[in-house]
């Protein structure tokens, strides 16, 4: 997996992390790299098929000429899947499966799969380790485990090698704003209120997109066993109150305050609220040596400096 001119192809290339991860791809010296993906390109030097990933005619031409898949194509976000659990169902799932049989088919070398911390649910065997048990409550969840599982027979079943990483709460400039570090730093540049749901106490382990994408490379590079998950997160916990705190004490001009609201059918059920997301890091950082290095505070300090040269630029 040295060789720098293999064919790379990233499905969902241009969302926040493929994005992200195809800089880093770049910055490592890979050129050859394939995007699939239904928005315009965000990034340079690449080639682009607009197109979605189940879409067989397109996806098996491009197979054929690729010996490495990112799989990030997905639909994701709390809330959209929680309103069209087919819709997830159909998409994460069955669509996967039939792409991967693509793969496989077409001799992809190496498949690396983006999963999510969220197949762990509110288990409370913490910090979650990879072989932990999972509780999945949402379908966007239950969607990643089957995937999981799917690559699991297939990589026994063929040649074709299996990473998988398991995000944890992955942050930074450009994400959507439908995710809580960009809501709250968009509100409080705006002076809204920062809206907490429930008590604020649930926690999370925010993980900075660079030190997101190294971990998702190093999963690619990884050649001792031919299927392994990782965790790939920080694991430093912040509740949600806290996240807001850091993002107004980074804006002491905002005039923004906290308000917290009930869950409820039209905001989000409790039920799918998870209380505690925390990672075990120590099988990224002893097989991989990789670790997450950007601090919370950074992190958010990075994205209010993009939030502002945006806003530059859009007056310019």
């Amino acid at each position: 997996m040295e060789n720098i001119n293999s064919r790379i192809l990233v499905t969902g290339g241009f969302g926040f992390i493929g994005t992200n991860l195809i800089k880093n791809l770049q910055k490592h010296g890979y050129k050859n790299i394939t995007v699939i993906d239904i928005v315009q390109p965000r990034v340079r030097n690449v080639n682009f098929v607009k197109s979605d990933f189940d879409d067989k005619k397109t996806i098996s031409d491009i197979l054929v000429k690729t010996d490495y898949v990112f799989h990030l194509a997905a639909m994701v976000g709390v809330d959209r899947c929680r309103l069209d659990p087919a819709g997830v169902h159909r998409v994460n799932d069955v669509n996967t499966k039939n792409f991967i049989d693509l793969c496989v088919k077409n001799n992809v070398k190496r498949f690396v799969f983006s999963s999510s911390s969220e197949v762990y649910g509110n288990s409370i065997d913490l910090p979650y380790k990879e072989d932990a048990k999972l509780e999945p409550i949402s379908e966007y969840a239950k969607s990643k485990i089957e995937v999981e599982k799917y690559l699991h027979k297939i990589q026994k079943e063929s040649k074709m090698t299996v990473g998988i990483v398991r995000f944890f709460n992955v942050y930074g400039p450009e994400q959507r704003k439908d995710f809580v570090a960009r809501i709250f730093v968009d509100n409080a540049l705006n002076n809204k209120p920062l809206v907490i749901l429930g008590n604020g106490n649930q926690t999370r382990c925010f993980t900075y997109v660079s030190d997101a994408v190294e971990g998702l490379f190093k999963v690619f590079k990884y050649n001792r066993t031919s299927y392994e998950i990782f965790n790939i997160g920080n694991p430093k916990e912040y509740s949600i109150k806290e996240l807001a705190k850091i993002v107004l004490a980074c804006l002491p001009s905002s005039k923004s305050n906290v308000i917290y609201e009930e869950y409820g059918n039209d905001i989000r059920d409790s039920k799918l609220e998870i209380n505690r997301r925390v990672p075990a890091v120590t099988k990224a950082e002893t097989l991989l040596n990789f670790k997450a290095m950007t601090p919370l505070k950074n992190g958010i300090e990075n994205i209010i400096q993009s939030q502002i040269n945006d806003e530059k630029t859009a007056r310019n």
